[in-house]
């Protein structure tokens, strides 16, 4: 059964264990850290194989019809942090009303955005990519010298109503229902599946398409991966304990599935190239293992 789960939620309980009670399969947005990989070597999931799909991204989106913004890094930490710097480089509360008062180019709209929580892969490539990015060259922020500490105050968001916290999947729905002017995070794949309802935003001088997250000019980008158990997989003298595991990754590597106008490009998946297609298909037909 498919479950949408929060990326760190979703790789512990892959990584629980082996049998048939267990996940077979992960499908996450971000590349399983060493340390989740040792949970599951522990727990006897050694031999993993890990695929990708294609690339996605995170995108600020707005309803369409209305003002859509072009943004940078900078101007979007300036407005969404819990802190800003004062003119003696001193941290203050963020009482930012509106885009104008960051920059007198930008909208007179009150600043109101709808994001997901942090457990969620798309708000951890929003802190990475998006807010680390926006507050990297602030004079205030480089003046810290414990890391921890830096990335927190880029990375804490104001809790004063102008930032509205959802589970991942009811950002679209919320959006589409939340006052005029504004905004929401979420995933290229999700904008793609609004049927046109949301549209997303310029950020630092360039607009989300495929072309721009293939060729990762677009910088919240992230790749698609899809993990599998080979102890689960029954190969042709039966052994494992699951049916149809690389049958499923044999489809999902076909280029009917995530090639150029494949069915998984609907979902708003951006394709690899041929030469990297080719390579994860290698590795779904020989379920070839991550090394260790």
């Amino acid at each position: 059964m498919l479950r949408p789960l929060s990326t760190v939620v979703a790789m512990e309980m892959f990584c629980a264990g082996i049998g048939p009670q267990l996940p077979d399969l992960l499908v996450v947005g971000r590349r399983m850290p060493r340390s989740i990989q040792d949970i599951c070597e522990a727990n006897g999931a050694r031999d993993l194989v890990k695929i990708e799909l294609g690339r996605s991204a995170v995108v600020l989106a707005a309803r369409r019809g209305e003002p859509a913004p072009n943004l940078t890094s900078r101007q979007v930490w300036e407005a969404l942090a819990a802190e800003r710097i004062s003119g003696t480089d001193e941290f203050v509360p963020n009482r930012l009303a509106r885009w104008s008062e960051i920059n007198p180019g930008l909208p007179q709209q009150e600043i109101r955005i709808i994001v997901p929580g942090s457990e969620f892969g798309t708000r951890s490539l929003f802190e990475d990519m998006v807010l680390e990015a926006g507050c990297r060259n602030v004079r205030g922020i480089r003046l810290l010298f414990d890391a921890a500490y830096r990335r927190s105050k880029c990375i804490t968001l104001r809790e004063d109503g102008r930032v509205r916290v959802v589970n991942n999947v009811d950002v679209t729905p919320e959006l589409l229902a939340a006052p005029p002017g504004t905004l929401g995070l979420l995933s290229y794949d999700q904008m793609i599946k609004s049927g046109g309802n949301l549209v997303a935003l310029t950020l630092d001088g360039v607009l989300p398409t495929q072309q721009t997250i293939f060729n990762q000019d677009y910088g919240a980008v992230r790749t698609v991966y899809i993990y599998a158990k080979r102890e689960h997989t029954r190969a042709t003298q039966g052994v494992g304990v699951v049916r149809g595991i690389r049958e499923l990754l044999n489809e999902a590597t076909s280029e009917q599935a995530f090639g150029p106008g494949g069915y998984l490009t609907l979902t708003g998946l951006v394709p690899l190239g041929p030469a990297e297609r080719a390579a994860q298909r290698r590795i779904a037909e020989r379920l070839i293992t991550i090394d260790r």
